[in-house]
Order: C-alpha cells, then structure tokens, then sequence
C-alpha cells in the first residue's frame, strides 16, 4: 500500500498528516454517535489510519458512526482504498454507499490481521462515498451474543487515492 501519492492518481489521502482539520481534508467529514478518529493503532502504509469510535457499552445500546468523502467534478475513474474490518454480526457490522447505494457490506472479518485493497468505479461527476460503522444494529437486548476472540470492534481505513481512466 501506498505512502507517497501513486503514479496516475489525481487525489492521494493517507491521514499522516491529520484528519477532520478542514485546513487540510475539508473534502472529508464524520457523522453520528461519535466521530471517526485518527490512529497509530493500525496502518496501511505510514503510521496512521483513521479508525471508527467505541461504541461498545454495557446496556448494549445502538449506535452508529459515518465518515464520508464528498468529491467534487472528479472525471470517471477509480477509488481505491485500504480497509481493515474487524466486526462480527450480529454484534456490529461495516458497509460502505456511494451516493445513497450500497456498495459492500462486511459482517464477519474474513481476515481480521490485515488491510485490503478495495476499489470502486466512479461515473463524472460529484460523489459522496460514506463509511458506516454500526453497533447492534439488529437492536439485539436479550441474549446478546458472546464477542467472539478475534473480534476487535473497530474498522480501520487508509491509502484513499483516486486513478482517472
């Protein structure tokens, strides 16, 4: 996965150098119970990630976080990115829209120990790509299921880079 900006790509977003600061990534932004945050944790390539909040908590109470990238006039091409998901249904699970449709849903980690590369074709135009993560999305209260070993609860994004076509 990529540090530096890709050959080709006419956007490149990695999060070494922040995250939420309009200054710097005014294209990005998070929504909902609690905001998306930037972290060491986990990386792609670099130090930092970008990693969704806790909302784990003893009564089991729904929550939902969103972090979206709202593009402008790009031309067609692709968005690739790098993901680590590491959820597990019905406890939480991870998807991801573009422009209101679903693009990908994750309910079980394949593989929780590493990032991969995923990608999305783009028609011309503005784009909003939101990342939701959600917490006991089922509303689950009695007999809330045993988090299984593996499962760290969090997903983890990086290396956002757009290739025209």
């Amino acid at each position: 996965a990529p540090t530096s900006i890709p050959p080709g790509s006419v956007y490149f977003r990695g999060f070494e150098q922040g995250f939420l600061d309009p200054t710097i990534d005014p294209e990005w932004s998070s929504t909902g119970n609690a905001p998306w945050e930037r972290t060491q944790e986990k990386a792609a390539s670099g130090i930092f990630s970008i990693r969704t909040p806790e909302l784990s908590n003893a009564d089991h109470a729904p929550g939902v976080s969103n972090v979206t990238l709202s593009t402008d006039a790009w031309e067609p091409g692709r968005l690739l990115f790098s993901v680590h998901s590491s959820v597990s249904m019905p406890i939480d699970r991870f998807s991801y829209y573009v422009n209101d449709e679903l693009g990908e849903m994750w309910g079980v980690a394949a593989d929780s120990t590493s990032f991969e590369v995923k990608e999305i074709e783009l028609d011309q135009g503005p784009h909003e790509i939101t990342f939701v993560y959600e917490y006991n999305p089922f509303q689950l209260e009695a007999n809330f299921p045993q988090e299984p070993n593996e499962r760290i609860g969090a997903v983890f994004l990086d290396d956002f880079y757009f290739l025209p076509s």
